[in-house]
C-alpha cells in the first residue's frame, strides 16, 4: 500500500473534528459520568514518607453517616493481588506494589485504606475518622541518601537501594581518551517534575456479570485491563476498560495505577458502581512524577571540536516502586541510550543507576529519558565550544551523523532510519538569523544587558514495536497497536484504535488517515474513544504511537475496508469492481447516474462480505524524528527573571498528517520545556515530606511565559512504514529544555547546570 500521490486527506491542515463537541460542553470526562446507584470512594493516604504500618482502624469511618463500607489491606487478602511488573531485564528488580499498604508505607500519598459512601463529601469526611498506626522511620530522599553506605533500605528486596545498574562500554573508550587533545567535563541536573494535566485522574467501576467494566482517564486502556484481570484473578475477556474523554495525559496516565485495581475490586465487593475523582493535592502526591536525574559526563575531544569518546554516569530517582508496565527502567535506559544523540560518537561508556527513594513513583512524561539525555549532550556541545573558543553551531556541525551515513546504527543500537541533522540546524539558524543574533548579543553586553543564545539539537525514538520492548525485557507491553474500521448501519465509517485520544487531536488525524485509505473525506469518518470490548489488543497512547503505529494500522484497515465495500457493492449492483468508486457517502458506477449509498450497502448487507476490518501493526523498529531549536533569552540582572525573546524550531517528523496539529504539538511541548527549564520542581524535604503540593508551590507556565514559536518543517519520510510518519508528540519538550537552558547558561557564562533556573537560583549564580 502507498499513500495517494495527489493531495488528499493526509497533509491537510484540517480543523480538529472533535472540538465542536468539546466546545459545546458535550465532552464525557470521568467526572461527567454518574451511573445509577453510584457510590463514591475516598482514599486514605500516608502523611509520612517511610514508616511501619501496624494497621488502620476503620471502625469509626464504617459507622459514619452515609458510609457503605471501609477497607484496609486485610480485606483484600486472598481476593486482590499486588501489582506486579513482569521484567526479564538482567539485573533489574521491581518489587510488587500493594494496592493498599500492608506493613510499610514508602511515600507520602501511598494508599492505606478506602471508604465508600453515598456522596463524595461523605467519603472525604469519613476519612478523617480513620486512624492509621504508623511508626515513622528515616526516609531516603536524595541520590546521596540512597547510595550511602548506611542508608536504610526502601525495600528489603532491593539491595543498596538499586533497582537496576546498567553498565555498557562500546568501542575503545580508553584509547579515545588517550588520543584526545582536551578533556571536557560537565554535569546537568533535571528536577523531579509533574505533568500536571488540566484533568486529574478518575475511575468508575461497575460489576458486569462475572466480570467488571471500568471507565478511566487513561492512555493505556488495554494494559489497564490486563492489570485488573491479573490482580483480581479474572479471565481477561471478563474485564472491559473504556477510556473516557481525557483532559490531558502527557504520559502521567500511561501506567496502571492501584486506584484502577482497587475501584474494580470494590465494585465487585459492594455489588454496584463506584467512583473516585482525584483531588489536585492527591494528584501532586501520588500521580507519577518524572525526570529527577543527574548526569555527569566527560568527553575526549579533538582540537577541532570532534568528540572522540564519551563517558557518562546517570542517576535516576525512581521513587518507592517501579510502575506497571515499565518498571524502574524508563529513564535509566532511555537516557543512557541517547546521550550520544544525533552525533557520530562510536566510543561510549555509561553507568546508569535506577535508585529507590521514599518519593512518589516515577513514570513516563513527555520525552521520557530523552529530555535529560539531550540536556546532557547539548550542554556538552556548548562546553566544548567554550573550552576551544569555537562557535557552538560549528561544534555540532563537526559531530553530526551525516546524511550519507543513513541508515545509521548508533553506538547504543538505535537504528536512525533517515534524516539530515545538519539541515535542521542550518534551517533553524537561518530563520533565527543566527549571525544577527550574535551581533545583537554583543551590543547588549556592551550595554550591560545579559542576552544568551541556546541551541538544542536532538534525535528521538517513537512508535516502537514489540521487538523493542522485548529487548528491554518489558514483558507487560505488547508493542503492537490495532485499528478497527467498519461501515455501520448508519452508512458512516467508524474507527477505533488502541491509542485513545488524550487531547492531541488524534481523532482528527485518525479520520484523515482512514479517509486516505478509503478514498473519502475525513469529515465523513467517525472516530470513537477506545473501548477494550470493541477493538483488539494493543499498547496505547505514548511514545507518539498515535501517528505511527495506530495510524499505520488505521490506514491499512481502511484500505482493506475500501476493498470490502467495493466487493460488496459489486455483488449488489452486479458490476465489476473496476467500474466502481467511492464518492463521499455513495458507491458510484463509472459512466452511469445513481449507484448505491453506503447506508443502503450496510442495510442490504448479504453476510457474504464483511464490512468490519481490524488490523494489528507491529513496527519492525522505532522511528526517529529530529529537530533543532534555537532560542534567545534576556536575563534581568536585578531580579534574575528570564524573558524568552526569540524562538525557532526546525523539525522533521516525517510526513505530516495535519501540519496545524503538528505545530500545536511542537508549541505545547515548548511550553512544557519552559516550565522544566525555568519554573517547575517537585520538592521534598529531608524527611520525605512533599513541599510542592499545590500550584502555589509548583509553578507552571502560563500564556505570559510561553514565547511565540516559529516552526519550519523538513520532511524526510520514515522508511519503517508506508505512511512515512515519525511522530511529533515529545519533540518540543525534548529540544526545548536544552535550548532554553543553554541560552540562560550562555547569558550568564556558566558551565554546570541544575534546573530549574528560577530567579533566586540565577541571582545566586550571578553572585
Amino acid at each position: 500500500m502507498a499513500i495517494p500521490a495527489e493531495v488528499g486527506p493526509i497533509g491537510r491542515s484540517l480543523k480538529r473534528l472533535e472540538d465542536g463537541r468539546l466546545l459545546r460542553g458535550e465532552g464525557r470526562f470521568i467526572d461527567d459520568l454518574e451511573p445509577d446507584g453510584c457510590f463514591h470512594v475516598g482514599l486514605l493516604r500516608s502523611p509520612v514518607a517511610s514508616g511501619r504500618l501496624s494497621g488502620v482502624d476503620t471502625s469509626a469511618a464504617r459507622a459514619a453517616p452515609g458510609v457503605v463500607a471501609a477497607f484496609s489491606a486485610a480485606d483484600l487478602e486472598g481476593s486482590c493481588r499486588p501489582l506486579n511488573v513482569h521484567l526479564t531485564t538482567p539485573g533489574a528488580v521491581s518489587p510488587e506494589r500493594p494496592i493498599l499498604a500492608t506493613d510499610r508505607v514508602r511515600f507520602v500519598g501511598e494508599i492505606m485504606a478506602a471508604v465508600v459512601a453515598d456522596s463524595r463529601y461523605g467519603a472525604e469526611d469519613a476519612l478523617e475518622l480513620m486512624s492509621p498506626d504508623i511508626d515513622p522511620s528515616p526516609a531516603v530522599v536524595s541520590f546521596e541518601d540512597a547510595l550511602s553506605e548506611k542508608a536504610p533500605l526502601v525495600h528489603e528486596a532491593v539491595a543498596e537501594n538499586l533497582y537496576y545498574l546498567g553498565h555498557r562500554s562500546y568501542g575503545d573508550v580508553d584509547g579515545a581518551f588517550e588520543r584526545a587533545d582536551v578533556l571536557v567535563e560537565g554535569e546537568v541536573t533535571h528536577p523531579r517534575v509533574s505533568a500536571a494535566p488540566i484533568e486529574g485522574r478518575g475511575v468508575i467501576a461497575a460489576p458486569d456479570g462475572e466480570g467488571v467494566v471500568v471507565w478511566t482517564s487513561t492512555q493505556i486502556p488495554h494494559l489497564v485491563a490486563d492489570g485488573i484481570a491479573e490482580c483480581l484473578g479474572l479471565e481477561r475477556p471478563r474485564v472491559r476498560v473504556v477510556a473516557a474523554d481525557v483532559g490531558g495525559g502527557f504520559g502521567i496516565k500511561a501506567q496502571v495505577y492501584p486506584e484502577e485495581i482497587l475501584l474494580a475490586w470494590i465494585a465487585r465487593r459492594v455489588g454496584t458502581a463506584v467512583k473516585w475523582i482525584e483531588s489536585r493535592s492527591e494528584h501532586m502526591q501520588s500521580a507519577s512524577h518524572a525526570r529527577d536525574q543527574n548526569v555527569k559526563f566527560s568527553a575526549a575531544v579533538r582540537k577541532d571540536g570532534r568528540v572522540l569518546g564519551l563517558r557518562a554516569t546517570i542517576f535516576s530517582s525512581i521513587g518507592a516502586y517501579g510502575i506497571r508496565p515499565f518498571g524502574p527502567l524508563l529513564d535509566p535506559m532511555g537516557t543512557a541510550g541517547l546521550v550520544p544523540g544525533p552525533y557520530d560518537i562510536r566510543d561510549y561508556q555509561y553507568d546508569s543507576y535506577a535508585v529507590a527513594t521514599n518519593k512518589c513513583p516515577e513514570g513516563p512524561y513527555r520525552g521520557v529519558g530523552m529530555v535529560t539525555a539531550v540536556l546532557a549532550h547539548e550542554r556538552l556541545m556548548d562546553l566544548i565550544a567554550a573550552r576551544l573558543g569555537l562557535d557552538p553551531a560549528e561544534v555540532r556541525r563537526v559531530n553530526f551523523v551525516r546524511p550519507a551515513q543513513m541508515p545509521y546504527l548508533s553506538v547504543t543500537g538505535h537504528p536512525y532510519e533517515s534524516g539530515d541533522y545538519a539541515a535542521a540546524l542550518e534551517t533553524a539558524l537561518q530563520k533565527f538569523d543566527y549571525p544577527g543574533a550574535r551581533k545583537d548579543q554583543d551590543r547588549a553586553r556592551g550595554e550591560g544587558r545579559l542576552l544568551g543564545i541556546g541551541i538544542g539539537s536532538y534525535v528521538e525514538y517513537t512508535g516502537a514495536g514489540s521487538s523493542t520492548f522485548k529487548r528491554r525485557g518489558m514483558e507487560d507491553i505488547p508493542g503492537t497497536d490495532t485499528a478497527r474500521v467498519w461501515l455501520d448501519d448508519d452508512g458512516k465509517v467508524h474507527v477505533q484504535t488502541t491509542s485513545p485520544a488524550i487531547g492531541q487531536g488524534s481523532h482528527t488525524t485518525f479520520a484523515q488517515v482512514a479517509a486516505a485509505g478509503l478514498g473519502v473525506e475525513p469529515e465523513g469518518v467517525i472516530v470513537e474513544q477506545t473501548d477494550t470490548a470493541r477493538v483488539g489488543q494493543g499498547t496505547g497512547s505514548f511514545m507518539s504511537r498515535g501517528s505511527v503505529t495506530a495510524a499505520t494500522s488505521a490506514y491499512r484497515a481502511a484500505a482493506l475496508l475500501r476493498e470490502a465495500i467495493l466487493d460488496a457493492a459489486s455483488y449488489q449492483l452486479d458490476q465489476p469492481v473496476e467500474r466502481l468508486s467511492i464518492d463521499g457517502s455513495s458507491v458510484l458506477v463509472e459512466g452511469e447516474s445513481g449507484g448505491l449509498t453506503l447506508a443502503q450497502l450496510a442495510g442490504g448487507h448479504d453476510g457474504e462480505h464483511s464490512l468490519d476490518v481490524s488490523v494489528t501493526y507491529d513496527a519492525v523498529q522505532a522511528s526517529y524524528p529530529y529537530a533543532t531549536h534555537a532560542c534567545m533569552v534576556e536575563v534581568d540582572a536585578a531580579t534574575g527573571a528570564v524573558q524568552i525573546l526569540r524562538y525557532v524550531v526546525a523539525e522533521d517528523c516525517g510526513v505530516l498528517i495535519n501540519p496545524m496539529i503538528v505545530e500545536g504539538q511542537v508549541t505545547g511541548g515548548v511550553a512544557q520545556a519552559v516550565g522544566a527549564a525555568l519554573m517547575e520542581e517537585v520538592a521534598y524535604g529531608p524527611d520525605g515530606e512533599l513541599r510542592s503540593g499545590t500550584f502555589l508551590d509548583y509553578l507552571i507556565p502560563s500564556v505570559g511565559e510561553v514565547p511565540p514559536v516559529q516552526i519550519e518543517h523538513l520532511v524526510t519520510p520514515s522508511t519503517v512504514h508506508e505512511l512515512g510518519t515519525k511522530g511529533v508528540g515529545e519533540g518540543g519538550t525534548i529540544g526545548g529544555t536544552a535550548a532554553i537552558a543553554n541560552a540562560v547558561a550562555d547569558a550568564l557564562s556558566i558551565s554546570e547546570l541544575a534546573l530549574p533556573l528560577t530567579p533566586d537560583r540565577i541571582i545566586a549564580l550571578m553572585r
